[in-house]
């Protein structure tokens, strides 16, 4: 029978703690019970230790599902630091790694094996996988199996059915961001009997969570200044796409802030070398995009900075609790601008491709004559004439893979072919056509031909990742030197397939296609409703983790003390210096939880201007706005009741008529714009027609006074 004293003798014998955290023993005695589990534990709450401890207890395998790399990696390192044996198998590893592994696997060699859900699809591995003794299925990230989640998977969706043919061993789903509809929709979707649900809640006392509302163009100026505040503190900046990475990064390092970035176009080698800087202390900073984070343990980390808005509060709350994993006092701040909210439905559009797109696709694959098909998402876009993102062509493909029409493959077997040109080609003939400077160039060539010269002479076929790692260079590197060597005469070097390997497995008529167009019309709805939701976690005028809270489905005794609004510090401080490379001197705050970073909403800086005289042309001049933008601001000034002159904004005559325009048509409605617009005078404009609209909004029980 288990006992309390067996479990925390495992707890300190292998993980040096001598206590357990809330919940912690909860999933523990419900896993070794066999039980079904379902942990829903926030971002530092030692989710992981609830399927570690159980494997060195249960008597078979502990399998673990995990969406990242770097996130296997890093709970495999440590794991195998504390002495117990562990391993991953992902598509860093060559197909030879992939096999020898399984085969210690085999042999009773681990007790916890982490598996990315995509290699399930490698009939071969998982007939292997068959053999192995699970007494354990850990599903980490659980809320990736939900449509409704903020990071859809659709590889988590065939867990189910694989799981069950493992034999049905018991599942812990883990999680830190679910709301109680994603709860239900992982144990449906997992098939989870009667689980344990153990939920610690979301609290973190030890954030101060702030918001900032500023010009695009100043961000880079703030993230500066926070981190000068405290040049000792390690922490994360998320940005959305690759490109403001690179721009940030170099704009700290000019001011000789010690960062590094981290996306997900690195390759694996690049990935690690820059995930060890930052978790050794080398780098301060790592500004990265959502790329980074998942299972990353640094417990230090004293502030999470989001350069843009996220487009969902699951994924903010994720990613900002991150900071402050040891207890410490920590800041999460948001920076915003209204370029935020149309990158994240660009984003929100590219993941809702429209039902007909997804019909052009299938029809256009169904052209080609065989089932098996390599193609380029260019090719797709060329030959349908479409002037759409690489992202709807992606989710469209996934749609189709899930309703069973096609099947992707994931592994990452594209090989590229390498040769000497003439066979008689010499070591020397490559360091002359490379030229005497280029040194770097003629290690990787003088390795790769002492290392393959035999295969070269037949024809080297190749992962390029692979090899890389074998010479120990970048995979960029050596593509450069391979592709000049061939435009040299040197070698013939074919790359790798850089597109999309598709299996058709149903060939049909278009009309025959059975796919969901409410469900697709439902999903983007909710994706949008998402980031209202996010976004009115900007303007909120409360306690900000309450609102967080409230978001998941629980509810804080009172507010948290400790955020913007609970510090009184909503509305006093704006950003217009611009910080001096020289003024290395500046005091700063010996703790960072003490900074007063305050938030000043966009549409408030347009109210002060408004007060001070100020009409829309000119603010949005002095802003650096658009005209569009300053209306919208004024929009929601009116809906809040904050405009109390309304002088110089909305002529009387205009209100009254548009408010006697709907008194007598009733049908209209304030939601068809352009319906009543057509009903009124050509001089009324459409900021005339927003603002009145928004006014009456607010004023539904006032008549207005006319002249």
């Amino acid at each position: 029978m288990l006992s309390h004293e067996t479990i925390n003798n495992v707890l300190q014998t292998y993980f040096h703690f001598t206590q357990l955290r809330p919940g912690q023993e909860s999933a523990i005695i419900s896993a070794i019970k066999g039980q079904d589990t379902m942990v829903i534990m926030p971002t530092g709450g030692g989710k992981s230790l609830c399927f570690q401890l159980p494997a060195l207890i249960l008597p078979g395998i502990t399998m673990v599902i995990s969406p990242l790399i770097a996130l296997m990696k890093d709970q495999v390192d440590h794991l195998n630091a504390l002495g117990i044996p562990a391993t991953f198998i992902n598509s860093s590893l060559t197909a030879d790694e992939a096999k020898e592994r399984l085969g210690e696997a085999l042999n009773k060699k681990y007790r916890l094996i982490y598996i990315a859900p995509e290699r399930f699809h490698n009939q071969s591995f998982f007939k292997t996988v068959q053999q192995l003794p699970i007494s354990l299925v850990a599903v980490d990230e659980a809320h990736c199996i939900s449509q409704w989640g903020h990071d859809f998977r659709p590889s988590y969706l065939q867990l189910k059915k694989f799981i069950t043919a493992l034999g049905r061993p018991p599942i812990m789903a883990l999680t830190a961001t679910a709301t109680p509809e994603v709860r239900e929709d992982i144990i449906k979707q997992l098939d989870l009997h009667q689980p344990q649900e153990i939920i610690t809640g979301f609290a973190r006392p030890n954030l101060s969570f702030e918001v900032i509302s500023t010009a695009d163009s100043q961000k880079k100026e703030i993230v500066l200044e926070t981190i000068q505040k405290q040049p000792e503190a390690s922490g994360i900046v998320y940005v959305s796409t690759r490109q403001r990475a690179d721009e940030l990064v170099r704009y700290l390092q000019d001011y000789h802030i010690a960062a590094v970035e981290y996306h997900a176009g690195l390759n694996t080698a690049e990935r690690q070398k820059l995930q060890n800087t930052f978790m050794s202390g080398r780098a301060k900073v790592i500004v990265a995009t959502n790329a980074f984070g998942l299972g990353i343990n640094k417990p230090d980390l004293r502030f999470v900075i989001h350069y843009d808005m996220p487009g969902t509060i699951e994924a903010y709350y994720q990613e900002a609790g991150r900071a402050g994993r040891d207890g410490q006092p920590s800041l999460c701040l948001l920076l915003y601008s209204p370029r935020d909210r149309y990158l994240q439905e660009f984003f929100i559009a590219g993941d809702n491709p429209s039902l007909d797109l997804i019909l052009d696709i299938y029809e256009f694959l169904t052209t080609y004559p065989n089932d098996h098909i390599l193609i380029t998402y260019s090719t797709i876009k060329n030959a349908l004439g479409l002037d759409t993102p690489d992202l709807a062509i992606g989710t469209a493909l996934k749609i189709l893979e899930r309703e069973g029409y096609l099947a992707k493959t994931y592994e990452k077997t594209s090989q590229a072919m390498i040769q000497l040109a003439p066979k008689n080609i010499k070591l020397i003939d490559g360091q002359k056509a490379l030229g005497p400077k280029a040194k770097k160039s003629l290690e990787i060539w003088g390795k790769l031909y002492d290392r393959y010269n035999g295969k070269l002479r037949t024809g080297l076929y190749i992962n390029l990742d692979t090899l890389a790692n074998s010479l120990g260079y970048k995979k960029d590197s050596l593509a450069r030197v391979l592709k000049k060597l061939n435009d040299q005469g040197i070698i013939i070097y074919e790359p790798p397939f850089k597109g999309t390997e598709i299996t058709l497995l149903k060939r049909c008529p278009r009309e025959a296609v059975n796919l969901d167009r409410k469900a697709l019309e439902t999903k983007l709805a909710f994706a949008q409703h998402k980031l209202d939701q996010m976004e009115n976690y900007v303007y909120h005028r409360g306690c900000r983790q309450q609102y967080i809270l409230d978001y998941f489905g629980e509810h804080l005794a009172g507010n948290c003390g400790q955020c913007d609004w609970c510090k009184g510090n909503f509305n006093i401080h704006s950003f217009n210096s611009r910080p001096n490379k020289l003024s290395q001197r500046t005091s700063y705050h010996k703790n960072l939880y003490n900074i007063q970073l305050s938030t000043k909403l966009t549409q408030l800086t347009t109210l002060e201007l408004y007060q001070n005289g100020l009409n829309i042309q000119e603010i949005a001049r002095e802003r650096e706005l658009q005209s569009e933008t300053i209306v919208e601001h004024f929009c929601y000034l009116l809906e809040q009741g904050l405009i109390t002159d309304m002088s110089q904004l909305i002529d009387e005559n205009i209100i009254t008529m548009v408010q006697d325009l709907l008194a007598q048509k009733p049908q209209l409605t304030t939601d068809s714009l352009k319906t009543l617009k057509e009903q009124l005078p050509s001089y009324v404009d459409w900021a005339d027609l927003k603002l009145t609209l928004a006014y009456l909004q607010h004023n539904k029980s006032h008549e207005p006074k006319t002249s």
